[in-house]
């Protein structure tokens, strides 16, 4: 019996049904994802809102045993920088307690609660004091007080500052957030790094620079300012409860003292973060700008470095060049007017080492290093060649010199043994014991004796101090 052909009617039932478990299949696989992530990333499990906004109230003021683990760390950090010690400078941020102000003004913002907005600011800028009257002190009385590698790098604040304070305050407010403490803060402190620009600020003070100061107080100012405003927006996100107030009146004008205080602190780090990310292009651009144009056949760039000064961006040019001849005005004019067409605002080159004689030195030093250790190797290839012919000589020396010796040791022991015919001196294959073979004219003198005298005798003459006699 043939089949009979579907009808259309529910061949299109069949395809819309397919479309529809397609359909559902796909927003399930969605939906299971999306929960799987949620669960995967979930914030509220074991959250304890009480008892952090407590923790943090009680650690956020600078008093008592806080004071003291400020002015400890604070000198330990100052040390730590004047020695240029990197290992120094972690064992002090990890005894600062320097951010449990800083994560009560977040949490002041993020509850709207005036009174721990106000404590914990208050506490701040007791902290900051304490701390720049420490490190000033000490760089006063130091016997070092140089710039070092360390202090340097806390005063070229970058955009990567910013984003250590970001995730460096979100693991601290996470983990001072969950039931079981976690160790997370330590780690906080060092990876944002409150302490080290402090007190570099105090040496900018204490050494009467004031660009020092200045910028890595910023540093300072925008790794606080960050770690502050996760702290706001994580408390949020877990929605802990906000501060109830005896009237409306009251919670309205809290809420704007604190709305006024959040602008006044947002805008200037905007503006700060603006800065620090047209002072990162401004410097590419100059990089780019001098690899492109100021090199040419004769002449390298190495590197530059930007002064501002009364509006102006002094621009120093390091190079070499194996001319003799400085670079024109003329030149200089036009690499300023293209860096003004790239962006850069009022700049003015100034090159440095037209003729850069210690750069060409180290080049022709670094060629003539490899070059000498090219040689080395080649030598030291010879010396081992040579060192393995003489071992085959010297083995070959050792097998004639064994010869000649047993030719006269048989030569001689024919002599006092007339009766002897025949001997021979060779290696055993199993052992080391050298083998003594003799073979007598007759048996008759194959004595005990005469082997033992015999044995004796090439022992001596060949200086062995074991050997087997066995006869042919």
């Amino acid at each position: 019996m043939e089949n009979s052909p579907t009808p259309q009617g529910e061949k299109n039932l069949a395809d819309q049904q397919s479309k529809d478990r397609i359909n559902n299949g796909f927003w399930e696989l969605i939906y299971g994802l999306g929960e799987f992530f949620g669960h995967l990333f979930r914030l509220d499990e074991d959250l304890d809102r009480e008892g952090t906004i407590e923790n943090i109230k009680n650690n956020k003021k600078m008093e008592g045993a806080n004071v003291w683990l400020l002015v400890c760390s604070i000198m330990v950090a100052s040390i730590g920088l004047d020695i240029n010690s990197q290992a120094v400078i972690i064992g002090a941020m990890l005894i600062s307690p320097l951010m449990s102000p800083i994560l009560g003004v977040g949490l002041g913002i993020g509850i709207n609660d005036r009174e721990t907005l106000y404590i914990s600011m208050r506490h701040f800028g007791i902290a900051i004091i304490i701390a720049l009257t420490t490190s000033i002190f000490y760089f006063v009385i130091s016997p070092y007080g140089e710039m070092t590698e360390q202090i340097e790098a806390r005063t070229v604040p970058t955009f990567l500052d910013a984003l250590v304070a970001v995730f460096g305050g979100l693991a601290g407010i996470v983990s001072s957030s969950r039931k079981d403490k976690s160790n997370a803060i330590p780690g906080v402190a060092i990876a944002t790094a409150l302490m080290p620009p402090l007190c570099v600020a105090g040496f900018g003070i204490a050494n009467g620079n004031w660009s020092v100061f200045i910028n890595s107080f910023y540093l300072f100012f925008l790794n606080s300012f960050f770690i502050a405003l996760t702290t706001y927006f994580i408390v949020r996100l877990l929605r802990f409860p906000y501060t109830s107030y005896m009237s409306k009146r009251e919670k309205q004008r809290t809420t704007f003292i604190i709305t006024i205080f959040s602008i006044a602190i947002i805008i200037p780090s905007a503006f700060i973060l603006y800065n620090v990310w047209r002072g990162l292009k401004q410097q590419e651009d100059i990089t780019t700008f001098m690899n492109k144009e100021f090199t040419t056949d004769s002449r390298d760039y190495l590197s530059h470095k930007i002064v501002n000064r009364d509006t102006l961006n002094y621009i120093f040019i390091d190079y070499y060049s194996n001319e003799v001849e400085s670079i024109s005005d003329a030149d200089i004019a036009y690499y300023q007017r293209r860096l003004g067409e790239c962006g850069i605002l009022n700049p003015r080159i100034i090159p440095r080492g037209t003729s850069n004689a210690e750069v060409l030195l180290d080049k022709e030093l670094g060629k003539i290093q490899e070059k000498s250790n090219q040689e080395l190797d080649e030598y030291a290839a010879r010396v081992a060649e040579k060192d393995r012919k003489i071992r085959e000589l010297e083995l070959r020396a050792d097998s004639i010199e064994k010869v000649v010796t047993l030719k006269a040791v048989v030569q001689e022991a024919k002599v006092f043994m007339p009766h002897l015919k025949d001997i021979d001196l060779v290696e055993s294959k199993f052992d080391d014991v050298p083998i003594l073979l003799i073979e007598w004219e007759d048996d008759l003198f194959n004595s005990k004796i005469d082997r033992e005298k015999l044995m004796e005798f090439v022992k001596i003459k060949t200086k062995l101090d074991t050997l087997v006699v066995k006869g042919i």
